[in-house]
């Protein structure tokens, strides 16, 4: 290919990726309706394998890994030749990844469930459960999380917080600007 196809290339590739359900879609990625991604997650090399519940919100820098690739240092002679592994990724509906989480192959995270920021989900998560750390695990239900979260919110307009958030937010922390 001429450097002239491959500029063209990367700047079809680029526009592909600024829609970032529609460029998941074309890799294979499952996605279902109402999800929202941050940014362009790093889908791994099988996205096909990958199944997004409906009203799923993934935050920015988050990685899904549906392969191990460790198998490279014995699956290509002696007793392991030929060994892979790898496996399909499902995140139920109505879900939260927070930034930087990372999810591995062979894992389900169940409906209304959150995984906390810088996570690496090793394991099936239950639904209706909170799970972070690495390795991640429980911390809480989603239920319990919502009525903390509840209870120490913040003493916003909830108007303005959903037309005017900066100045609301601004003006609850004391933060807004003085007239001089």
């Amino acid at each position: 290919m001429s450097k002239i196809g491959k500029l063209v290339h990367r700047v079809v590739d680029l526009y592909k990726r600024q829609d970032h359900i529609q460029y998941a879609k074309s890799l294979g990625v499952s996605v279902g309706e109402n999800s929202r991604f941050v940014d362009n997650p790093s889908w791994g090399s099988e996205p096909y394998l990958i199944t997004i519940g409906k009203h799923v919100l993934i935050s920015g820098r988050v990685t899904f890994l549906n392969h191990d690739g460790a198998t490279w240092v014995f699956r290509e002679e002696g007793p392991y030749k030929d060994t892979y592994k790898f496996g399909p990724i499902v995140v139920g509906d109505n879900c939260f990844i927070g930034f930087g989480a990372t999810i591995l192959l062979n894992v389900k995270i169940g409906d209304n469930s959150i995984i906390a920021a810088g996570s690496m989900v090793t394991k099936n998560v239950p639904a209706g459960e909170v799970w972070g750390g690495v390795p991640a695990h429980f911390i809480t239900t989603t239920e319990d999380y919502a009525k903390k979260c509840y209870e120490n919110r913040l003493p916003y307009d909830p108007v303005l917080i959903q037309t005017d958030a900066k100045n609301e937010m601004l003006r609850v922390l004391g933060m807004e600007k003085q007239n001089d």
